[in-house]
């Protein structure tokens, strides 16, 4: 399942992924997590385009990178942990 090579490794992978969804969950739900959030939604690049509007690659990759630091606290606060381990093997 999921590309793993056992079991073993499928569990082990499923018990990190549920300690950081817990860790996660008590860092941002409540209020100064969710003001941090908000913060990081403005700076992250979440409702605009990463693309700097010029011919700055390195800038592009930058403001991407911001981006997924964010859609990753998110999913680990949305989503279930099937969803997570079937986004980690698409990757």
């Amino acid at each position: 399942m999921f590309g793993l090579e056992n079991k073993k490794q499928e569990q082990e992978l499923n018990k990190q992924i549920a300690e950081s969804q817990q860790l996660y969950q008590r860092v941002f739900n409540n209020p100064d997590g969710k003001a941090v959030l908000e913060d990081l939604k403005k700076r992250c690049f979440v409702k605009r385009t990463t693309y700097p509007g010029t011919d700055e690659l390195g800038q592009w990759g930058i403001n991407e990178g911001r981006r997924s630091i964010y859609n990753y606290i998110i999913d680990l606060l949305e989503k279930d942990l099937t969803e997570i381990l079937e986004s980690l093997t698409k990757e």
